[in-house]
């Protein structure tokens, strides 16, 4: 197991003395907002969200002596107990990431040589998410990062275009919502007056009223919109484009594409 904190620093348990016994991931908690209506059966439902996820993780420790126990307890305790969050990632699929926060206090009981203790993690996003973006190099080298199972040597993925039409692929098993997760969308090119981006598979389309030149980039990160890192979230239509699992098809209208990419992590349930 990789711990990886915010500012990018990995730690592997192994050079802790630890080992992954096992792990357990559930399913998504999810919430029911319901409401009963008189003389209906069963109760109305009017909204569900996903909730929460305790991943736990059973550990086994090994030490040399007693006396290396006692040093080795302190800094396993100081390895998970921190107040930011941090991610985990189990070497059985490292291109999978969840982000989280350690869920309670836990016990590292003493023995001389080795002992197993069950650590939980509370999931701060509910989703694992991909250890890359798609704008990140692709390795396939059996040490570096890897896709998932649907991706093979045969895939030629890209998600930088120079077309007014193109399919971008989301092959998490999330739809991509910018106002939960992260995704920006660089664009450059000719449009004299205003340039829509339309996903045709979601019926999304996102306006920005005004001219883009030669020298002008338009960014479309999360809910915030850029000129040239200038805030032009008043000049759009106020809409914002979400990707659905699988293909999606996009047409830029306005003028002429010169560039357009999608930057953004795969999600996973």
């Amino acid at each position: 197991m990789i711990i990886e904190l915010l500012n990018g620093k990995k730690l592997d348990i192994a050079n802790y003395s630890l080992k992954r016994l096992f792990h357990h991931i559930p399913s998504v908690s999810i919430s029911h907002n319901t409401e009963q209506v008189d003389g209906r059966d069963g109760l109305l439902f009017l909204e569900t969200t996903f909730d929460s996820r305790v991943i736990t993780v059973e550990l086994l420790y090994e030490s040399y002596d007693i006396f290396d126990y006692y040093l080795l307890r302190d800094a396993i305790n100081a390895l998970f107990t921190r107040k930011e969050s941090f991610y985990i990632t189990f070497k059985n699929e490292p291109y999978k990431r969840y982000l989280v926060r350690l869920n309670q206090a836990f016990e590292v009981e003493p023995n001389q040589h080795m002992n197993s203790f069950t650590i939980e993690f509370t999931c701060v996003n509910v989703f694992g998410e991909s250890v890359a973006s798609t704008l990140s190099k692709k390795e396939w080298d059996i040490d570096a990062w890897a896709w998932n199972g649907q991706i093979t040597w045969d895939d030629a993925l890209t998600y930088s275009f120079n077309t007014n039409s193109f399919t971008v692929m989301n092959l998490g098993n999330v739809d991509i919502n910018p106002r939960q997760s992260d995704l920006n969308i660089v664009l450059k090119g000719s449009f004299s007056s205003s340039v829509t981006i339309i996903n045709q598979t979601t019926s999304d389309s996102y306006t920005y009223n005004g001219s883009l030149g030669a020298n002008d980039t338009l960014i479309i990160k999360g809910v915030q919109s850029f000129k040239n890192g200038t805030s032009v979230f008043r000049n759009t239509n106020k809409k914002l484009i979400t990707l659905q699992t699988g293909t999606n098809n996009f047409t830029i209208q306005g003028g002429t594409v010169n560039h357009i990419s999608f930057d953004f992590r795969f999600l996973y349930l």
